[in-house]
């Protein structure tokens, strides 16, 4: 099986996530490799499928076969975060929080993976909250938007806090780079609550780029 546990990151790769504090406790399933599609392997194919774009498939040749993949790779990650999490922590102790993507939910080529296979590995039983959102969507590739326009654009959803966060908040994202969105939504929570516990959990860590393809990675 592909997804097998959640490992945690250490001070080995931490370094190859420049934006990472010390007290940033991230884990993930597996390594993804920029820049080599699916020659990268299993994990490469999951990410590609579960990060495809809505208005990709709508005008691909291959819509179905394409949504099928899609749908796959949600339901593939559901299955792994549901197996690293006990039910009664689910039920009683955790809040998590999916991590805006750079579109806005109000958009049509908006993709809700992230909150779906959260409510798909979880159900009704857990508190899947989208705490935070951004006021204007951002480009798709993240390296354009820097750490303090993403910041300013990044705010608390008030209406996601009629009843109070759980004793950990798990933030929930696909591919952890240089943790610029763990970041901003650290500092975004720590405002609200300043001593509530973090986790982030990611399907995938990106490693670092060779030097013959630093400079567009």
């Amino acid at each position: 099986m592909l997804l097998q546990r959640l490992l945690w990151l250490d001070e080995r790769n931490r370094a190859a996530h420049r934006l990472l504090r010390p007290d940033d406790h991230c884990l993930y399933f597996g390594e993804y490799r920029p820049r080599s599609g699916w020659r990268g392997g299993p994990m490469n194919d999951l990410i590609l499928d579960f990060k495809r774009r809505p208005e990709d498939i709508a005008l691909s040749g291959r819509t179905h076969a394409l949504s099928y993949f899609k749908e796959r790779a949600i339901a593939q990650i559901a299955q792994a975060l549901r197996a690293q999490f006990a039910a009664g922590a689910v039920r009683r102790a955790i809040t998590f929080v999916p991590l805006p993507t750079s579109r806005q939910p109000d958009q049509p080529t908006y993709c809700d993976r992230l909150p779906r296979a959260l409510r798909l590995a979880f159900g009704r039983d857990a508190d899947i909250r989208p705490l935070l959102r951004q006021r204007a969507g951002t480009a798709a590739d993240p390296r354009r938007t820097s750490l303090s326009n993403l910041l300013e654009l990044t705010e608390i959803d008030y209406a996601q806090l009629q009843e109070p966060l759980r004793a950990l908040v798990v933030l929930f994202d696909d591919v952890l780079t240089s943790g610029k969105h763990l970041r901003v939504a650290a500092i975004r929570i720590r405002e609200l609550a300043p001593r509530q516990p973090l986790i982030a959990v990611f399907v995938a860590r990106r490693l670092p780029c060779s030097a013959g393809s630093a400079r567009s990675c």
